[in-house]
């Protein structure tokens, strides 16, 4: 019923196996936010269209997308369809659409896709899945992320929320053609909630060159007048990141001797909790808060530090983790999520146990104190994330789409 509506204000073309396709990308957080999933999707996105693709992205609207943002980060073929949405109450970093189905569909419909990739399970993601089955095309589910972690942000963390949330995900990417996810770790939890669906575990992509500098470590801490090494911590300022857990190992890094600075670079709903933490351990003339950062200011305050720290248990692949491996900083993180697959224990970082202050404060201090340690890992860091060269990721995203596109049409 929904095809024959929308067929009196479209003109419906003809399937056809192309080399080049028309992919229409979902997802209820894009630029200008800054997180690690829109990094990914942008990639993502970007690279399609450098490879040939037409790529249409329909989001929220969670502001003015700015002409200075979009033509810095986003290739100008890629189209941005943004829809009517809302702020949560309780969490302002989450934008919530209502489905209304009509609008977005009659929109992609005019785009003509020949596959749909959904990045979220929420409000715009039914409405991915309600196109697709409208127009008969495939759809791709990307799982990015443990999200019934995250149930505090909307005060739902409770266990019995957990469980539903977790059987809410399998349920709604049983729904797709295909699933991808980043990490096996979440592999696993989609498939002990009873995913049914074929899935694909294929890295989020990075964009090397983009994140690179030309410029020395030496001219870098001239520019930010760092005498003494610098431990980075990069991302959302929230409960699930466990930063109080940094600040914690960093007072006993200060308290055994140790002379460093942490450097905590992004914001959030926990900021002005962990400041008072600092402030209350007696280490807040050690630590700066940059608040966001994007671009090459993003890039050249991590490639000044000397060491990435992160005591996050609830990450899939965090791209924070990459980024600063890429610029040659070796890493710290915990035994826990899908930080084990890319931190290589005592060769490109360390991993720790979660939730142990005591524990990441022994890493940091080794780490401090060992120059030509740091060195030797940081150089393994950026030899490893070759493997996640942006080309090499979406070449393999491209083949999950081709083989669905071909199927879809031989059936048609």
């Amino acid at each position: 019923m929904i095809k024959n509506i929308l067929t009196r204000f479209a003109k419906p073309v003809k399937w056809a196996i192309l080399i080049c396709m028309r992919i229409a990308i979902f997802t209820d957080t894009f630029l200008p936010q800054i997180n690690g999933v829109v990094r990914s999707i942008v990639t993502t996105a970007n690279t399609l269209a450098r490879h040939g693709h037409e790529v249409a992205v329909f989001t929220i609207n969670a502001e003015t997308l700015s002409k200075s943002v979009r033509q810095k980060e986003l290739d100008p073929l890629v189209e941005v369809h943004p829809f009517a949405s809302f702020t949560l109450p309780t969490y302002k970093d989450i934008q919530v659409r209502v489905p209304t189905f009509g609008p977005a569909l009659y929109q992609v419909y005019k785009f003509q896709p020949d596959l749909i990739h959904s990045h979220t399970t929420f409000g715009i993601g039914w409405e991915a899945v309600a196109a697709a089955n409208a127009l008969d095309v495939p759809l791709v589910g990307t799982h990015h992320g443990f999200l019934a972690e995250y149930l505090k942000h909307v005060r739902l963390d409770y266990a019995v929320m957990k469980n539903l949330t977790r059987r809410y995900m399998a349920f709604y990417y049983n729904r797709c053609d295909a699933v991808l996810t980043p990490s096996e770790a979440l592999t696993k939890e989609l498939r002990d909630y009873k995913l049914k669906r074929a899935v694909y575990v294929i890295s989020n992509p990075m964009d090397l060159k983009y994140f690179s500098t030309t410029k020395s470590k030496e001219r870098l801490r001239k520019k930010y007048h760092i005498t003494k090494p610098v431990i980075i911590h990069c991302g959302r300022i929230s409960y699930e990141k466990s930063i109080d857990v940094v600040v914690k190992a960093f007072s006993t890094l200060h308290e055994g001797g140790t002379d460093a600075e942490l450097v905590i670079i992004g914001d959030g709903p926990e900021r002005k909790k962990i400041e008072t933490l600092c402030r209350k351990l007696g280490i807040e003339r050690f630590v700066k808060f940059t608040g966001m950062l994007r671009g090459a200011d993003l890039v050249e305050r991590v490639a000044a530090g000397d060491l990435f720290v992160s005591a996050s248990t609830t990450e899939t692949q965090g791209l924070v983790f990459l980024e600063a491996m890429s610029l040659g900083l070796p890493v710290i993180g915990v035994d826990a999520g899908g930080v084990p697959e890319y931190v290589e224990n005592k060769k490109n970082g360390l991993i720790v146990e979660p939730n142990n202050s005591k524990k990441l404060a022994e890493a940091m201090r080794t780490l401090v104190e060992d120059a030509k340690l740091r060195e030797a890992f940081g150089a393994h860091a950026r030899a490893s994330v070759a493997r996640y060269d942006a080309d090499l990721i979406v070449s393999k995203i491209e083949n999950v789409y081709k083989v669905l596109v071909r199927m879809n049409n031989t059936t048609l």
